[in-house]
């Protein structure tokens, strides 16, 4: 028996749902990826555990993807298995103003269930496609806020299925940044928001949401930003400043909007973005002196 004969037996919750050859073009943001070896919508912790012992078993890599949103899939896909999070691990629990939510669920819709009750801090995150588990992995933000700001533990677990909880100073959130990568599986956080007036919240929550989709490309395939911002300064300025903006390699351009965002806009390959991304840096590191890293996830490659 190999390993994808033996991977049905995982599947036990009537919401969990496993397809094999899965393209992942479509669970991404960018419309860009080959095939998942098996593409799992994992309901339950239970089954995450059994996944962890499934993966130390068989030795198969195993990806949380959540919703895509900043990933870059190689065109030979990925061969492994793809998880994303539901159910019973997109939970949402509001106790006063403590909030316990699972790394499935999305933050657009945290953030408006967060203004619906009066709770205060996450006004920025309707304007980010994200999950919460990615959000923490990256610690997030927008508008000099960051994610990691809201949390007071995060619950993670090893790729031996055990589970722990960790305090926030443990969790390693920097700039776009966490220590929280180096585990199996983000499960939950809890988060503490401020009380406040829905309308206040509400009104300020869609006041950032505009500019957002004032100022960056919010139609078109993309991944998010594309670079970090370097310290003191803004990629995209960087970007604009040496005149790359609208400037293509194959079907992945520069935005025209926002130069830290590439488009998918003719059926890109991974390729060409890697491509358009190696270019930039080169000419920002030429004419400025800055190297530009980058912030989006890739999956599937051989670095």
């Amino acid at each position: 028996m190999d390993w994808k004969t033996a991977l049905p037996e995982l599947v036990t919750q009537p919401k969990t749902k496993l397809r094999l050859g899965e393209s992942l073009a479509k669970h991404t943001h960018f419309g860009i990826g080959g095939e998942a070896s098996a593409f799992l919508e994992i309901s339950s912790v239970d089954e995450l555990i059994e996944l962890a012992e499934f993966q130390q078993k068989w030795n198969i890599p195993v990806a949380i993807i959540g919703r895509g949103s900043n990933l870059l899939v190689s065109d030979n896909g990925f061969d492994g298995i793809c998880v994303k999070l539901i159910n019973d691990l997109a939970k949402l629990v509001i106790q006063g103003n403590q909030v316990l939510v699972g790394a499935g669920l999305s933050l657009p819709h945290l953030s408006k269930t967060m203004s619906r009750n009066g709770l205060s801090g996450l006004e920025f995150a309707l304007g980010i496609p994200g999950a919460v588990g990615g959000a923490l992995i990256m610690n997030a933000g927008a508008w000099g806020s960051s994610f990691g700001d809201l949390v007071s533990d995060v619950t993670v677990m090893y790729d031996t299925g055990e589970i722990t909880k960790l305090a926030r100073h443990e969790a390693g959130f920097e700039y776009r940044r966490s220590g929280l990568d180096k585990y199996f599986c983000i499960i939950e956080a809890s988060l503490t928001l401020e009380s406040g007036d829905v309308d206040t919240i509400t009104e300020k929550m869609q006041k950032l949401f505009k500019q957002k989709t004032d100022t960056q490309p919010f139609v078109e395939e993309n991944a998010g930003c594309m670079f970090k911002n370097p310290a003191g300064d803004s990629a995209g300025r960087l970007i604009d400043s040496c005149g790359l903006k609208g400037h293509r390699i194959g079907g992945a351009e520069v935005s025209t909007i926002h130069g830290n965002f590439i488009l998918n806009v003719d059926n890109s390959t991974a390729q060409d973005v890697l491509d358009l991304v190696a270019y930039i840096q080169k000419e920002v590191r030429e004419k400025t002196g800055i190297y530009l890293h980058t912030e989006v996830k890739k999956l599937g490659f051989d670095e």
